[in-house]
């Protein structure tokens, strides 16, 4: 599988774990705010032995590996990948935005993944502004059904600026409040593990260089639409 970066330790990215961090370098969408501009190539791959052997020197202290991207659930490869580190041991979270439900499902099917981390951009009404993509929909609601057959699994939005036809601004409490009823109405359930996330801007690193001038997402506007959505998910926090 290709890799683009490792990070060999991070203690935030898989709950309650030590983790060692694979980026891979494809993304099948475009989101603008996204940060991963500089991993979204070919260039400077890493070669998987030298992951693998990072791996095996590294279980002292290492407990698990996350998948990220890029998204990684379109990586040739992927499913070998999982077996190798599954072997040595370790448990396994894949970040995910969504796109691909066969994949997800054929992961849960052969029990490959421990925790599933989903991307849900927007409401479905913005999905196609805050991806640069379009026909996602019916994908999207197939793996939010999906992922809670996942041993473990949250839900997550980023709080980002989106760029509507005629202005850009943050995701607003009404439309938070329609994206995490659309999870409850697909689900039929309202129990799930859901964080909102900051947005944090990033000179020339953003995939679109118009929402670099934009702050951080601040503390009022996380916590009004904290209070807003935790009525449909009451498991809400912010990260």
């Amino acid at each position: 599988m290709r890799i683009k970066r490792v990070l060999e330790e991070s203690y935030i990215d898989y709950p309650g774990k030590v983790a060692s961090v694979v980026f891979t370098p494809a993304c099948n969408y475009k989101c603008p705010g996204c940060h991963a501009k500089h991993l979204l190539n070919s260039d400077n791959l890493i070669h998987e032995k030298g992951f693998f052997d990072y791996l095996d020197s590294a279980k002292p202290w290492i407990e698990a590996v996350v998948l990220t991207g890029g998204e990684p659930s379109i990586e040739r490869g992927l499913e070998k990948f999982i077996k190798k580190i599954k072997a040595m041991d370790f448990q396994v979270k894949l970040d995910s935005n969504a796109s691909n439900p066969k994949k997800l499902l054929r992961l849960r099917k052969k029990r490959l993944i421990d925790y599933v981390a989903m991307d849900i951009k927007a409401p479905a009404y913005l999905y196609e502004e805050a991806t640069n993509k379009k026909n996602f929909l019916k994908k999207i609601e197939q793996s939010m059904k999906i992922v809670t057959g996942f041993p473990d699994y949250e839900f997550r939005t980023t709080v980002a600026p989106i760029i509507r036809k005629d202005y850009i601004r943050f995701l607003n409490e009404k439309e938070a409040e329609d994206l995490v009823k659309w999870i409850v109405n697909i689900t039929s359930e309202n129990n799930h593990k859901y964080f909102l996330q900051k947005f944090v801007p990033r000179k020339n690193g953003l995939i679109d260089a118009r929402l670099e001038p934009f702050p951080e997402t601040s503390d009022e506007l996380i916590e009004k639409i904290h209070r807003k959505v935790i009525k449909y998910l009451p498991q809400t926090k912010i990260r």
